[in-house]
């Protein structure tokens, strides 16, 4: 939808105030009790230049508008509102580029641990306010990617089962703990078993959800689940 009067729009408004009368019975033909909501539907027709209800099409004939104009403008809407919309895709492609980018830069190797609950066994509010996402996560030191494959597996396996014995197996506010995921990289992830033994190696991001605690609809807390 275009942010400014779209072609369209300008044409129109200059009609609706030729015709103040007209204007508001034509508002009252679509049938909402709230005249505001038949407004908010014409002007968004003539800002997206998606027709509704026949709207544009009866505009340019109950208000008499040179039709060759009208058209003009409703085509050339309709164009710009393509443009902004691939403008719009182009700059939200290019800012999950950045986010990516920095993120790489950024990362730090850690293993996930994967639970028996896809939800928190208590309150979610009460699980992202008390933080108890960070059960999830060990993070490691960088240092521990400097060295080969097969002996980030065996050192990985050995914290694994550090903290499968030290956690009882439980993660709180997740139920049991079922098999871990070693992050290596930003685009790649090891399995691990709760005996600290290797099981495959997979390419991509794995799924990490997040809880909320909301006040007055502001966010303020966020913790992994």
């Amino acid at each position: 939808m275009i942010k400014n009067l779209s072609p369209l729009e300008k044409l129109v408004r200059q009609a609706f105030a030729d015709h103040p009368g007209k204007k508001q019975r034509f508002a009252q033909s679509l049938g909402y009790k709230n005249l505001n909501n038949a407004f908010a539907l014409i002007y968004c027709c003539l800002r997206s230049g998606v027709d509704q209800q026949n709207i544009l099409r009866n505009i340019q004939k109950i208000f008499k508008i040179d039709e060759w104009n009208y058209d003009e403008a409703w085509h050339t809407t309709k164009i710009l509102v393509r443009q902004q919309t691939r403008i719009a895709q182009l700059e939200e492609d290019l800012e999950q580029q950045k986010k990516g980018i920095l993120a790489r830069k950024n990362f730090r190797p850690y293993i996930y641990v994967k639970t028996s609950e896809s939800r928190p066994t208590c309150s979610i509010t009460i699980y992202a306010f008390v933080n108890l996402g960070k059960f999830r996560y060990v993070f490691l030191p960088y240092q521990i990617l400097q060295n080969s494959d097969e002996y980030q597996k065996m050192k990985v396996g050995e914290i694994i089962r550090k903290h499968f014995l030290e956690s009882d197996g439980k993660c709180p506010g997740m139920g049991s703990i079922t098999d871990y995921f070693y992050r290596n990289s930003y685009d790649s992830f090891w399995e691990f078993d709760t005996d600290g033994d290797f099981v495959n190696s997979s390419i991509g991001i794995f799924f990490e959800s997040h809880a909320l605690a909301m006040f007055n609809n502001k966010t303020i807390a966020e913790t992994p689940v």
